[in-house]
C-alpha cells in the first residue's frame, strides 16, 4: 500500500532520483558521516551551510526555527503556509526538494468495507499501551479483509511475539495461524494466550521457535505446514532485517500468495558487507547504484519527523539529545570504552533529567560516581547549546529520504 509522490509513475525512476538527492554534496556534506550521537564531538552545526545557520541564529528563538522545519515537510500546504521571514532561499529549495520526493507518512485509514474486527477480552486485558492496541486491530481488520477478497484461510505471522495479533486473527477471524519467534519466551506466552482463547495447537494455531535469517529452512517448515494452501505472510513491527528475510520468503516459498509486513526499528538493519552479501539493500538495482546509509541515517530514517516537535519536555527528544551531551563529556575527559559503540538499556525514568541519564549510564558502562563523573560534569554539561534543537532535528529532514529508500528497496 505504498504509493508514489504524485510527481512519479515509474518506481525505478523514483528510486533512481532518491539515490542520487542523497549522494548529492549538499546532502553528504549535511549529516558529514556524523553519527547522531557525535553531534557535539563533530561540530555538527559547522557542518551546515553557513547562510543557514547564521539565519537561524538571528532568530529570536531557535524553538520556532525547529518548529519551522517540521512544517515546510507537511503534504499538506495549509500546514507551511506560513513560513519564517527571512528564509535563505536556498534552504527552502531544499526542504522543498525533500517534501517532494517524500512518501506519504499519513496514518492510515482503512476503508469502511473493511469488516471491524473486535480484538478478544484476553487480548485486551494484556496489552496496556492504547497505540499497540490501535495497530493490532488495525493489522487484524486489514488481513482479514485480504484474506477474504483471495480466499485465503492460513496466516504465517513471523516475529508474532506474545501473540496478539496470532491469537486474534485464529480466534475471531476463522484464519489458521503459523506463529513463528525467535524468542522461546515469547512462544509461551504466546501459548498461554492461545489456551486461554480456546485455541487448540497444532489446528486453529500452531507455534514455532525459530529465528528468522534467510535461510532456506524456516521456507520448506511453512510449505509442510501450509499443505499445498495459499498463505499470507505478515509481520507487524518486522524488526530491522526482519522485513527484508520476509521479502525473500515471499519470493521463494510457493504457497506464499499475500504479504503484509510492518517494519521498524531500521537502525538495526545489517548493511551489506563481504561478510554479509545478503545485507541492505536487497534490491539489486539499489546495489548497482552504490547505495549505502548512514549509521544516522537508519537510527533517524524510521522516526516520525512529527515526533521531533520543538518541546524540551518531549522524551523521544531528550534520548538523542542526553545521549549526544554524554558521548562529548565524556570524549572531553578522555574516557573511551573499547570495542564497539556501548548499548544499556533505558528506562522511562532516566529520562527525567540529564543527572538520572548519566548515572544510569556510568553504572551500565562500569564508570564511578564521583571520580570518572561528578556532580559538577553533570551541572556544566546540562547547560545545552542553543543550537542543539535544530542541529540534531536537522538530520530527519535527510533522514526521510532514507525512510522512502528502506522501503522502496524492498
Amino acid at each position: 500500500m505504498v504509493s508514489l509522490p504524485t510527481r512519479y509513475s515509474d518506481v525505478s525512476r523514483y528510486a533512481d532520483e532518491l539515490v542520487a538527492f542523497l549522494q548529492e554534496p549538499l546532502s553528504v556534506q549535511i549529516t558529514g558521516g556524523i553519527h547522531v550521537n557525535d553531534a557535539f564531538i563533530s561540530d555538527a552545526w559547522d557542518k551546515l551551510p553557513a547562510e543557514w545557520t547564521q539565519w537561524w541564529e538571528s532568530l529570536t528563538s531557535l524553538r520556532d526555527a525547529q518548529d519551522d522545519l517540521i512544517k515546510s515537510l507537511h503534504k499538506d500546504p495549509e500546514a507551511r503556509k506560513v513560513d519564517l521571514p527571512g528564509r535563505p532561499e536556498s534552504l527552502t529549495r531544499w526542504l522543498e526538494r525533500i517534501r517532494n520526493i517524500s512518501l506519504d507518512r499519513d496514518q492510515l485509514v482503512l476503508p469502511r468495507e473493511m469488516e471491524h474486527v473486535e480484538l478478544p477480552r484476553a487480548t485486551i486485558s494484556r496489552i496496556k499501551v492504547t497505540k499497540k492496541l490501535a495497530e493490532v486491530q488495525v493489522a487484524a481488520r486489514f488481513i482479514q479483509h485480504t484474506c477474504r477478497t483471495n480466499n485465503i484461510k492460513r496466516v504465517i505471522d513471523i516475529g508474532s511475539g506474545q501473540g496478539y495479533l496470532a491469537t486474534t486473527l485464529a480466534s475471531v477471524c476463522g484464519l489458521r495461524v503459523l506463529a513463528v519467534d525467535g524468542s522461546a519466551k515469547q512462544i509461551d506466552g504466546s501459548k498461554a494466550a492461545a489456551r486461554s482463547a480456546g485455541l487448540a495447537e497444532g489446528k486453529e494455531i500452531t507455534h514455532l521457535v525459530r529465528f528468522v535469517d534467510g535461510s532456506g529452512s524456516l521456507g520448506s517448515e511453512i510449505q509442510a505446514w501450509a499443505g499445498g494452501e495459499p498463505c499470507l505472510l505478515t509481520g507487524l513491527h518486522a524488526c530491522g532485517s526482519l522485513s527484508e528475510h520476509m521479502v525473500r520468503l515471499f519470493t521463494r516459498v510457493p504457497c506464499i500468495a499475500r504479504l503484509t509486513v510492518v517494519g521498524c526499528c531500521y537502525n538495526h538493519i545489517t548493511p551489506r558487507s563481504p561478510s554479509c552479501p545478503n545485507g541492505f539493500p536487497i534490491s539489486q538495482h539499489m546495489r548497482r547504484r552504490n547505495l549505502a546509509l548512514s549509521a544516522s541515517a537508519l537510527v533517524t530514517g524510521c522516526q516520525a519527523p512529527t515526533n521531533w516537535v520543538p518541546n524540551p519536555d518531549s522524551r523521544f527528544v531528550r534520548k538523542y539529545w542526553y545521549r549526544a551531551v554524554l558521548e562529548k563529556m565524556l570524549y572531553d575527559k578522555g574516557i573511551s570504552t573499547a570495542g564497539a559503540r556501548p548499548v544499556w538499556g533505558i528506562r522511562t525514568g532516566d529520562l527525567e533529567s540529564f543527572e538520572s541519564y548519566t548515572k544510569r549510564a556510568a553504572g551500565s558502562l562500569g564508570l564511578k560516581m564521583g571520580s570518572d563523573i561528578t556532580d559538577e560534569d553533570i551541572g556544566l554539561w546540562n547547560r545545552l547549546s542553543p543550537s542543539t534543537d535544530v542541529s540534531i532535528c536537522r538530520s530527519t529532514r535527510r533522514q526521510m529520504s532514507a525512510y522512502c529508500l528502506c522501503l522502496i528497496t524492498r
